[in-house]
């Protein structure tokens, strides 16, 4: 995971009806300072996050590690002439992420100073935030970044007070996956192979990337439900929302590419959701799923079997190749083929400042293969509503294929 980066990005609005200042923008409901007052306590307990990258050691030998020391994250601040509102309603907003999550292209190439967490703050002239996080995958899968966010949010919740600081942790044992999964013994199809990037940890080659999200409530959900299980299906159970939203979006994205590289996919799911308390971790399978049939021909049902029945898990395979293999290559794992991730059981809402919840939140990933990626996340929670089943989608493919796929979707599945 050396080559990723997570990208969480929040927005909040502001609740307060506060006069403007001196350059006409509303007044926050939080300053930087009520932010960074608590960055002390929390970096203690999230000691991993600044450190920095050792190439070698005699303790490690040629694999990088993670030096622990008192280097820190960086925070940085913007100013944004839009309000919240505004920069939400902008046409594939998340194309434009790099404004609002700082991004400096990666690990290197100097090591020993680059942070592997930075955080920017982005205030709107409404007097509402953004808040954007740089996450370096090798400190853990997306779960363990949100947890950090969470604990963000609970550390400005409790300053002042003499309430119990939270603590974390050592993973003791790996968790064991939640899902039925079979081994395979043969050299693992999920990740593939580059040249040894060196001291700058960037894909060798540069995909143009576009971005597509896609919102559906609970009832849309239920429809697409329905029409992937037909009427004989025994609920709709919110758990098995990944397989049919995968089923889909693998089979528009094989009508769309022509059949063509669309026979394999990688699953990433969490072998365990439970993050809270524990030191972040890359806790996630790295499944594949291969089929011998034309993908774009097929009942999406078939292909729900398919990701349920037939994942193989490749993760211990992948741990031991690149154990094997380190210094002569590096690898990638999100876009070597089409990739999906489920994080929709994520509380990627569960970060609140000042009692606030986020307006808007999701997650991408940076550093990505040319195959594509969709994220599978929780979608915006409906004050109105006693669940929360929405999801938010979040696709990442090829820019000339992001307007087919659009329109793929909308004709045969009605999803705009």
């Amino acid at each position: 995971m050396k080559l990723h980066y997570l990208k969480g990005l929040y927005f909040f609005n502001n609740p307060n009806n506060t006069s403007d200042n001196e350059e006409g923008k509303k007044t926050s409901f939080i300053s930087i300072l009520d932010i960074k007052k608590v960055m002390f306590d929390r970096l203690v307990v999230y000691f991993k996050t600044c450190g920095r990258i050792r190439v070698s050691s005699s303790e490690t030998g040629e694999r990088a590690s993670i030096k622990l020391n008192d280097a820190g994250i960086r925070i940085v601040e913007a100013q944004s002439s839009k309000t919240v509102e505004e920069w939400l309603a902008l046409e594939g907003f998340l194309s434009l992420q790099d404004q609002l999550v700082y991004n400096d292209d990666g690990l290197g190439p100097d090591l020993p100073f680059s942070p592997l967490v930075c955080l920017q703050v982005t205030w709107f002239k409404c007097g509402g935030i953004s808040v954007g996080l740089s996450w370096a995958h090798i400190l853990g899968d997306a779960f363990s970044a949100v947890e950090f966010m969470n604990t963000l949010g609970h550390y400005i919740q409790i300053q002042g007070s003499n309430k119990e600081k939270p603590k974390l942790i050592s993973l003791q044992d790996p968790p064991q996956s939640e899902y039925p999964l079979s081994k395979s013994t043969r050299e693992p199809i999920s990740v593939k192979r580059v040249d040894p990037v060196g001291s700058h940890w960037v894909l060798p080659f540069n995909s143009k990337i576009g971005f597509h999200t896609i919102h559906l409530n609970s009832n849309q959900l239920g429809e697409l439900h329905s029409m992937v299980h037909g009427t004989k299906m025994n609920d709709n159970c919110t758990s098995q929302f990944f397989e049919v939203i995968t089923s889909i979006m693998w089979k528009s994205i094989a009508k769309i590419r022509k059949d063509l590289e669309t026979n394999v996919v990688t699953i990433c799911r969490p072998k365990s959701i439970k993050r809270q308390g524990v030191v972040p971790h890359n806790g996630q399978m790295l499944g594949v799923v291969k089929v011998n049939f034309a993908v774009s021909n097929v009942a999406p049902l078939k292909l729900v079997h398919s990701i349920v029945e037939g994942v193989i898990d490749e993760s211990d395979m992948v741990e031991e190749l690149v154990n094997k293999e380190t210094g002569e290559s590096d690898f990638f794992v999100y876009g070597a083929n089409l990739t999906f991730v489920d994080v929709e059981k994520a509380d990627v809402y569960g970060f609140e400042m000042k009692e606030k919840h986020p307006r808007f939140a999701s997650y991408s990933i940076g550093e990505i293969g040319d195959k594509g990626v969709v994220l599978v996340l929780p979608g915006p929670k409906d004050e109105n509503s006693k669940g929360n089943d929405a999801k938010l989608i979040v696709v990442q493919l090829p820019e000339d294929e992001i307007e087919p796929l659009k329109s793929e979707l909308k004709e045969k599945w009605c999803i705009e």
